[in-house]
């Protein structure tokens, strides 16, 4: 099935940005030059969509002009009704051929189109959408953009259905007539993909965006990229695996992930390899469904991510490697290659080291380089993972008070985990945690709770192409393929490298090399069947940067033993100590 786009001349500016976001949301895109006043429009739709099986869009504006203001409207919109499986109507505002055009496809259902009574009314989302408006169904959230949007003003007992309202009226309905389906949107306007943003999605373009991405994806279901699991983990960073850690208790922790269902991986600081307690080790080797560990950083020093020498990052994560292998065979608790960021600072070189040293991805609260500030887009925030930084997946993460409804709708919707981080001292008082966690299960009931590998490795995209196959879009360097099918189903499983940098020396299936992997400068590509009922994992493997090793000074080790007992001495002590806090935190200032 395609998007068709009529146009006259030229495509105009908010069709062209649809069928970018179409193609960005990987639907096939036809743009269809119409005869301008040409007089035989029947005729002229029945030779070039001679297959129903399309999605029109309707551009009021571009229909005003091909039919012409004055002629009647009945043979076009019998046509639609007869041939025409799906509609998409967008760009309307409140003149009266836009009106009049909106009652004539809806049968009446609505009488047209009206402007906002008043600015700042909030999004409502209909809470029996969710098969279209997926996460957002049943959310209020935002305020409405008098400048962009419109309202459909519905007939009393209209049988359409509203998705999204402003008011009492909808900003996307759906109006059956027929065989055919209308999708209704009041937006003026649609983004522009490539608009900056600080890293987050503003709900103040809402309306530019989602209306359109819902319908869209609604219409071409899995013709178009959508998640294939939605996953979500809660991350406590620094502690050490000893039963208590400043306010937290692991046994109390675990106690309430039982009860309120979710899953805490701990970022481990790798300095810390020998100094678990076996109780607790074990604590997580009978609970790996709740309690898993990834690496956070590897001395835990200030910004030790964040310098821009590759042979001393090589050292550092080679170290921090070492020091979890180690771990794991004293203490049987396996460690994710994600790397979460002390102090949530990094460098783009730090990216490339943990590409070359084949890490899974990296997580992180700021979606920046430390001192860099790069200019991210819409499309770069509007899929699983930033790709910008040496072709290495950054997955974003938001603390409890951060994680919002439209935050966690807004990342479910594009395939992005819901990462929630928090330290030790939430659990003075856990309650902000638990309400971000009831937010979560509230507003994606069928989320999976997961330890953050877990999570990233199956954040990919799909969508069905000719003859059954699947086409999987990979964003972590190891992913998680299911066959959830009765039988057999090819699989074709891609990895896009922005970087191009031609580092990719094979595909690994389970472990093992794959011979017959297609490698290019742009990423790789493996095309495989799969058994029904499995779950497979295919990982990339990059060629080695190979930069030596740089010993560490008797200096630089005393002064990470030093900083590591006084945080915990903070976080154990201290931090139970207003009074005892306060004057080091006035000492720490002194000294800076």
């Amino acid at each position: 099935m395609k998007l068709v786009v009529p146009f006259i001349g030229e495509i105009r500016a908010e069709d062209r940005r649809l069928i970018e976001l179409a193609e960005f949301m990987g639907i096939e895109c036809e743009p269809l030059v119409m005869p301008d006043q040409d007089g035989e429009h029947i005729g002229f739709l029945r030779h070039t969509l001679p297959d129903a099986n399309c999605c029109l869009v309707l551009n009021p504006s571009v229909i005003q002009r091909w039919i012409g203001e004055d002629r009647p409207l009945f043979s076009f919109v019998s046509f639609l009704r007869e041939r025409i499986r799906y509609s998409l109507v967008h760009a309307v505002c409140d003149e009266s051929f836009h009106s009049g055009f909106v009652a004539a496809l809806t049968g009446g259902q609505f009488l047209g189109v009206r402007a906002l009574e008043k600015s700042g009314m909030p999004y409502k989302i209909a809470s029996d959408s969710r098969e279209i408006c997926e996460a957002f169904a049943g959310l209020s959230f935002g305020r409405a953009n008098a400048a962009n949007d419109y309202v459909f003003k519905s007939k009393e007992g209209s049988r359409a259905r509203k998705l999204i309202l402003v008011g009492d009226e909808a900003l996307l309905a759906v109006a059956k007539q027929g065989n055919s389906e209308f999708l209704l949107v009041g937006s003026k306007d649609v983004v522009d993909l490539k608009t900056r943003t600080n890293g987050e999605f503003s709900p103040e373009l809402f309306s530019q965006l989602l209306p359109h991405a819902m319908a869209l994806r609604y219409i071409f279901g899995e013709q178009s990229w959508r998640p294939a699991e939605r996953h979500a983990s809660v991350i406590v960073d620094d502690p050490l695996l000893r039963a208590n850690y400043g306010f937290l208790n692991f046994d109390r922790l675990l106690g309430m992930m039982s009860q309120h269902n979710f899953q805490t991986t701990i970022a481990f600081i790798p300095y810390n390899f020998r100094r678990s307690s076996p109780r607790i080790t074990r604590l997580f080797r009978e609970n790996c469904c709740r309690l898993s560990i990834c690496f956070h950083g590897n001395d835990h020093t200030e910004a030790e991510f964040a310098v821009t020498g590759k042979a001393s990052l090589n050292t550092i994560i080679q170290l921090a490697e070492s020091r979890m292998k180690v771990h794991e065979t004293l203490t049987g608790v396996h460690c994710e290659r994600v790397m979460v960021f002390p102090q949530g600072k990094f460098s783009i070189d730090a990216m490339d080291v943990l590409k070359s040293r084949n890490f899974v991805a990296a997580v992180n609260t700021k979606p920046h380089p430390w001192l860099k500030e790069t200019i991210l887009s819409i499309s770069d925030i509007a899929q699983p993972a930033i790709l910008r930084y040496a072709g290495f997946p950054l997955f974003h993460r938001r603390y409890s008070e951060h994680t919002q409804d439209f935050e966690i709708a807004f990342d479910l919707f594009f395939g992005k985990p819901v990462l929630i981080v928090e330290h030790h001292d939430v659990f003075k008082n856990p309650q902000r945690l638990l309400d971000a966690v009831v937010r979560v299960n509230a507003v994606a009931p069928e989320i999976r709770w997961s330890n953050v590998g877990t999570a990233v490795k199956r954040s990919v995209l799909q969508r069905s192409e000719l003859g059954g196959s699947y086409r999987v879009r990979a964003y972590s360097h190891s992913v998680h393929v299911s066959n959830g099918a009765a039988g057999d189903r090819r699989f074709i499983i891609e990895w896009n490298d922005p970087s191009q940098d031609g580092s990719i020396e094979n595909v690994s299936w389970n472990g093992l090399a794959f011979s017959e992997s297609v490698i290019g400068q742009a990423g790789a590509c493996v095309d495989v069947n799969l058994k029904p009922g499995s779950l497979e994992e295919f990982s990339l493997v990059h060629r080695s940067n190979m930069l030596p090793l740089i010993k560490s000074s008797l200096r630089h080790s005393v002064r990470v033993f030093l900083r590591r007992r006084l945080s915990e001495a903070r976080d154990n002590y201290l931090s139970r100590n207003p009074v005892l806090l306060g004057a080091a935190a006035n000492l720490r200032r002194l000294k800076s």
